[in-house]
């Protein structure tokens, strides 16, 4: 019994040993900070179309004005820094020119301007309200009927001696009887189908549904819709010869360079002498609409711009507050370009 009593303490006291190792064993552990993985903004990104919140998100992420670099490489990135710096400059310069040339517009407008080539890196997207989501398109819409039929004749579905001269005369003159030939063509003489199809190509296009075909250019129905950013996409892809083929993106552009309606009275009216540029306009003054899409080249940058605005009241072709702004836009932004461009 004596010897049992005496190991009654020893256990207890191995017993408390052990609580304490385990503490410090604990302790130590503890004092190790867990090494903070920052996860890049792009690093999960998926390719494809997905959900609409998938898209909204991913164009969040590429139509805002941002630059991603990773964690190791901030340090040493003053020109990153510094390039940062002048392009929030471009950016505000231009987005106060947007504001000054909208303020007295009646109605509804959009405005987007992005860089296409160049040093900046700019995506602006202004309009007369956060509801205005989509305009009425007047011949802007033909940009996509055109890339849907492209798209058609190298996948062997049309061939292009049938629709060649029909999209010259639709890009270049806007004539609507060629457009509506080209409809019943990528719509196999069914309207629905054509519809569907242009659909498609502006979902490839824009990641998004805001621009749609709905009616013929000679039709009655509802009136076809165009979304200012996405309408610099459109433009975008054909400069950059992406969805359809560089040949045809080619053509697409030499037809817009050489049009015979409105080149010289909307946004490429006032161009300084150092800045080209080409154009698709769409108008229909009964209605208030006085629409027009861009690329221009100033030397060492290109960039998009489209411009959309549609008045409560009729309007003079040609005379209307809307083409002022459109003289104004075009001219002050590729000015800022300019001087952009000769600062960096």
């Amino acid at each position: 019994m004596r010897k049992n009593k005496k190991n009654i303490p020893s256990f207890a006291l191995a017993i408390i040993i052990l609580f304490v190792l385990i503490f410090i064993i604990k302790l130590s552990k503890s004092d190790k900070k867990p090494e903070k993985i920052q996860p890049h903004p792009a690093k999960n990104s998926v390719v494809g179309f997905k959900s609409d919140k998938y898209l909204n998100d991913i164009e969040k992420l590429y139509d805002s004005n941002d630059t991603f670099i990773d964690e190791k490489d901030k340090d040493d990135s003053n020109e990153f820094k510094n390039k940062r710096v002048t392009d929030d400059y471009l950016y505000t310069k231009i987005e106060k020119i947007i504001d000054e040339e909208t303020e007295n517009l009646k109605g509804d407008w959009q405005v987007a301007v992005d860089t296409i080539s160049g040093k900046s890196n700019i995506s602006i997207e202004k309009k007369s309200s956060d509801e205005n989501d989509a305009q009425v398109a007047a011949s802007t819409i033909k940009i996509f009927i055109a890339l849907e039929t492209y798209r058609q004749v190298e996948e062997g579905i049309l061939d292009e001696k049938d629709v060649e001269d029909d999209i010259y005369l639709m890009l270049r003159d806007s004539n609507n009887e060629a457009t509506d030939r080209l409809i019943d063509k990528i719509g196999d003489n069914d309207m629905k189908t054509a519809c569907l199809n242009v659909g498609r190509m502006i979902n490839k296009v824009t990641g998004k549904n805001r621009c749609a075909l709905y009616t013929k250019m000679h039709g009655r129905g509802k009136a076809n819709l165009v979304n200012a950013k996405d309408l610099n996409k459109a433009l975008i892809v054909i400069y950059d010869g992406e969805i359809i083929s560089r040949e045809h993106c080619d053509i697409a552009m030499k037809a817009m360079s050489e049009n015979t309606t409105t080149s010289k009275i909307k946004l490429l009216a006032d161009l300084p002498k150092k800045a080209k540029g080409l154009n698709k306009s769409g108008e229909y003054p009964d209605g208030g609409i006085e629409n027009d899409i861009a690329i221009i080249d100033v030397g060492d940058s290109v960039f998009a711009i489209s411009f959309l605005s549609d008045f409560d009241e009729p309007v003079s072709h040609g005379g209307s507050p809307q083409f002022e702004s459109m003289h104004n836009l075009g001219r002050r932004i590729s000015n800022a370009f300019i001087a952009f461009d000769k600062d960096n």
